[in-house]
């Protein structure tokens, strides 16, 4: 029995590189662990080399629906990983990564957040939404293998 994985992480004006090389690397390193990292880039088009608001398309490019689609998969996977790390000069911390932290601390999902940044990590409500707070992907990895692992055929005996 396949166990989910949600990658919540900036989005809204990464290029290609910044949205993707994270979750790719978290992918790769569950491969072999019977976890999927569902990933909220499906059906959203770069645009111009980066990931905008709002573009022209009724089916997944308004808020109303990559705001359904990320709930809907908040909902439906078994943990999410928040990768916050400090923001570049000049670009702000990713807010729907936040969202879709309480939305899984609603839910009663496992969350854990990784971050460098002191702003994200002494937060009180980010604090109390995440379960863990870590400074790696490679810990947080560590982490999901070892809850969701034993569901895959691990550690659960």
């Amino acid at each position: 029995m396949a166990r989910y994985v949600y990658l919540a992480g900036a989005i809204l004006g990464c290029d290609e590189a910044e949205a993707h090389d994270w979750r790719r690397a978290v992918d790769g390193m569950l491969g072999g662990h019977g976890i999927v990292a569902v990933s909220p880039l499906r059906c959203e088009p770069l645009i111009g080399g980066r990931y905008l608001p709002d573009y022209a398309d009724n089916l997944f490019g308004t808020s109303r629906a990559i705001t359904s689609k990320n709930v809907f998969d908040v909902r439906n996977c078994d943990m999410t990983l928040a990768y916050l790390p400090r923001p570049a000069e000049g670009r702000r911390q990713s807010w729907g990564t936040m969202c879709e932290m309480a939305w899984a601390r609603m839910l009663d999902r496992p969350v854990i957040l990784v971050t460098d940044d002191p702003d994200v990590r002494e937060h009180p409500v980010l604090n109390a939404c995440a379960n863990w707070v870590l400074g790696s992907l490679e810990e947080a990895v560590e982490v999901i293998v070892g809850v969701l692992g034993g569901y895959t055929g691990g550690k659960n005996v």
